[in-house]
Parts: C-alpha cells; sequence; structure tokens
C-alpha cells in the first residue's frame, strides 16, 4: 500500500512541474513574439580583400508589461545573430549568451558581438558612404527550453 501511494504522490507532483513548465514556456513565447532587436553600435571595423570584421552591439527590447527572465541550467540562450543589409544576407555570429533577463518596458544590450563577413557579402558594405546603423537588420536566433525563436528587427 506505501508503494502505491508514493508513486500516486510522484505522479502528481510530476504532472505539477510539466504544468507549470508548460505554462511558463507559453508566457515566455508570447513576450518573444513583441520582442524587437536593433543594432546600437558598431565598432572596430576593419576590412581586407578577403573579408571585413567589425564588432556589433544590438539591444533587445521588450515592450511588454511582464519581465522576460530565465537564467541558470540553460534553460535559454542567445544562440545566433544575424545580419543583413536589406534583404540581402551579410553575415552571422555565434553568440551562445545563457542567461537572458530583460525587465518589462526594458532592454538588454548585448555588447561586441564578433562579426566577419566574407568578401561576396562585403561588396555592399564596401559601396556604402555613410555606414551607419540604419542600413542594418538583424535577426536573433533564441533558444528556449529546446525551442528556437527568432527576433526580427
Amino acid at each position: 500500500m506505501k508503494a502505491k501511494t508514493i508513486i500516486i504522490a510522484a505522479s502528481i507532483a510530476l504532472a505539477g512541474i510539466a504544468i507549470i513548465g508548460y505554462n511558463k514556456v507559453k508566457t515566455l513565447k508570447a513576450i518573444f513574439d513583441q520582442m524587437t532587436i536593433e543594432p546600437s553600435g558598431i565598432r572596430n571595423f576593419k576590412y581586407t580583400v578577403s573579408k571585413i570584421t567589425f564588432n556589433l552591439d544590438i539591444t533587445i527590447t521588450n515592450p511588454t508589461q511582464e519581465a522576460f527572465s530565465v537564467s541558470g541550467a540553460s534553460l535559454a540562450s542567445l544562440k545566433r545573430v544575424m545580419v543583413y543589409m536589406g534583404d540581402k544576407f551579410i553575415g552571422m555570429a555565434t553568440v551562445n549568451l545563457d542567461a537572458i533577463e530583460i525587465p518589462p518596458q526594458a532592454s538588454l544590450t548585448v555588447k561586441n558581438i564578433p562579426l566577419e563577413v566574407a568578401t561576396e557579402n562585403a561588396i555592399g558594405l564596401l559601396s556604402v558612404q555613410n555606414l551607419s546603423l540604419d542600413i542594418f537588420n538583424i535577426m536573433a536566433v533564441v533558444d528556449v527550453f529546446g525551442n528556437e525563436y527568432t527576433i526580427e528587427g
């Protein structure tokens, strides 16, 4: 009789944890759907015949009334940042930032993301007279509980 009671109690506890986890994922997804991302700084711009490299800062904004906060145990991580000039792919950086916390109505700035652009993608950058942040579109790939979500800027 004791073993049966322990099994039932453990099953109820696991079901409760699963429901809480599912609700957390739903909440995080709803916040992600409203987040925006934009470039906020460029530095260490260098170019050679074969490539262009620079460090990019990005700002992720949470316009909602709920905090986006996950940290520890690799529950959420910023995986990749992809940079476009208009619709043309420029380059990608692997970030792997494990702790992401953005309060309601606030922003998180990730600084010094090293970006390397191949020559074939760099031609458009070299022809730009005044390189500014306005010409770039940013996409960030965030992994939450094993599911990847894209934030577009």
